[in-house]
């Protein structure tokens, strides 16, 4: 009996439990949205990628006078 309430008492993987179940609801919340996150990625890469902008020495030159 006394080593049942010890190992109940026990705090040893406290933290490692934790940090399972963060990841499980992540990893869940990853899947149930996983369309509006590819979405959201999509768009934004569209963004970010959509100006073609020539980074040459010329180009570079111009824009600092």
């Amino acid at each position: 009996m006394k080593n049942v309430k010890k190992f109940l008492t026990s705090q040893r993987g406290v933290n490692t439990v934790e940090v399972v179940i963060i990841l499980a609801v992540v990893v869940g919340l990853a899947i149930i949205f996983r369309e509006r996150i590819g979405a959201f990625a999509n768009n934004l890469m569209d963004k970010v990628f959509e100006n073609d902008i020539d980074l040459g020495v010329d180009t570079l030159k111009d824009l600092g006078q």
